[in-house]
């Protein structure tokens, strides 16, 4: 086995330009006030798959003034966050042609997903794809990495290399022993990855 080398989705391996929330402001008058809360708490339960997004969405889109349904809702979000970064794409299938694992690790609910490995096809580019919502923990937790760990049977931390957009988890996999990055751009990764 070469290297392992595990990838954030969002803003790593998926380009997002305007989080969900601020484009149901500038697309339907939903102001980002109305939808923030949410987010801070029943979407927390939803990542970690100890709530279903769909139920907990249905408990506000009245409120919030959303006039379609919750699938509406869901295709709107998930249909502006699905772009690749495709020079990213394009080194992590060359990483994989040398020999090297090439993980996706996301804090996700279960329907994005399963969106995100399925309709936008990144179950293709990876070897393993690990989701906060089927594990139970986010990435910010020893948990999650503990069972990254398992699932791979690797023992020695310092075998795994983490790309991510937030610094906070970059440094937690430093403090587990993994070599941990947050990833500015595609310039930033070549020039630090030596594989």
């Amino acid at each position: 086995m070469g290297k392992i080398i595990v990838f954030d989705a969002d803003e790593v391996v998926v380009k997002r330009k305007v989080y969900f929330n601020f484009r149901l402001e500038r697309d339907y008058g939903i102001p980002v006030e109305k939808t923030a809360p949410f987010f801070q708490n029943e979407y927390k339960s939803c990542a970690v798959g100890k709530a279903d997004l769909k139920e907990e969405l249905e408990k506000h889109i009245d409120a919030w003034g959303w006039k379609g349904t919750v699938e509406e809702l869901l295709e709107f979000w998930f249909e502006s966050e699905r772009e690749l970064d495709e020079e990213l794409i394009k080194e992590i299938k060359s990483l994989r042609a040398k020999g090297h694992v090439c993980c996706l690790a996301t804090n996700n609910e279960i329907y994005r997903t399963k969106y995100l490995i399925q309709d936008v096809g990144l179950g293709g580019y990876f070897d393993y794809v690990f989701s906060s919502a089927e594990i139970g923990h986010l990435k910010s937790e020893n948990e999650f990495w503990k069972y990254v760990m398992q699932k791979m049977n690797i023992s020695k931390p310092d075998k795994i290399t983490v790309w991510d957009s937030d610094q906070k988890i970059a440094d937690k996999t430093n403090e587990l022993g993994m070599k941990g990055f947050r990833y500015k751009d595609i310039n930033f990764f070549r020039e630090n990855t030596n594989a």
